[in-house]
């Protein structure tokens, strides 16, 4: 036995079958000529399952809008919950290559770490990040999530949403926890804070997210004026003083209007 196949054999298996099958579904019919329609009997086929397994399947992933079925024929067609997800993915992508250079211009002149973060519900995934070169630094990683509220990505983002996606958000209290004593869960007050995040351009948090860190973030917009995410630096507080931090909320707004122009945006 290889080294290779023997580190295969002790690996944990973590498959979970209806989820297999569900993708051998959705494969399938992503694999059909043209997108055309497929009845139930020919997506089974195709995927290698059971027609009975395949019609369960099936209905689930109507449900929730990963496949569609014709009402007259009966067939299936793949949901536009796949093109959200693939729009969605796409933009990320398209996001991170943007953001590249203004994340490295950052770290390159202040030495600190960098993060791009998106929204999703009411938290920031942070999607991009170099870190600074310093013993201590920030905790954050990529693919990880912070609330919107208490960072300053997330009020960045968090204050140029429609106004009435902004107030569910405001007002969902599950959505406003308080990471540390200096977080803002006041809903009026977090309202006033995002006021002013509008009038300069840049969010700042210290202390709100992590004790002892300081952070500002600036928004980036895409071609509908929408918030497409968000750029920050972070540091320890004992790094970033008040004239230091001037500097940098003035240079992080320049390169989220840099990055905002090269995805054709519009502030």
């Amino acid at each position: 036995m290889t080294a290779a196949s023997a580190t295969e054999r002790n690996a944990p298996d973590y498959s979970i079958a209806v989820l297999d099958r569900a993708l051998d579904l959705l494969e399938a019919l992503a694999e059909a000529p043209a997108g055309a329609p497929l009845g139930v009997s020919e997506v089974a086929r195709r995927a290698g399952v059971t027609k009975s397994a395949a019609f369960r399947i099936l209905a689930n992933l109507e449900r929730r809008g990963y496949v569609a079925k014709d009402p007259v024929s009966a067939r299936y067609t793949l949901g536009m919950q796949l093109v959200y997800l693939g729009e969605r993915s796409l933009g990320a992508i398209d996001l991170r290559v943007a953001a590249r250079p203004a994340l490295e211009a950052l770290q390159q002149r202040f030495g600190e770490t960098v993060n791009l973060g998106v929204r999703e519900g009411a938290e920031v995934v942070y999607v991009d990040m170099i870190e600074s070169s310093h013993g201590l630094r920030m905790a954050a990683r990529v693919g990880g999530r912070d609330y919107l509220h208490s960072t300053a990505l997330g009020k960045a983002m968090l204050a140029f949403l429609p106004p009435a996606e902004r107030d569910h958000l405001l007002h969902m209290r599950e959505a406003l926890p308080a990471r540390t004593e200096r977080t803002i869960t006041d809903p009026g007050k977090l309202r006033a804070e995002l006021e002013r995040v509008r009038e300069r351009g840049i969010a700042e948090d210290r202390d709100e997210n992590e004790v002892g860190a300081r952070c500002l973030g600036a928004p980036i917009f895409d071609h509908r004026g929408m918030v497409a995410g968000a750029i920050s630096v972070s540091a320890p507080d004992s790094r970033l003083d008040d004239a230091r931090a001037a500097e940098v909320a003035t240079a992080v707004r320049e390169e989220a209007a840099a990055v905002t122009r090269r995805l054709g945006g519009r502030m």
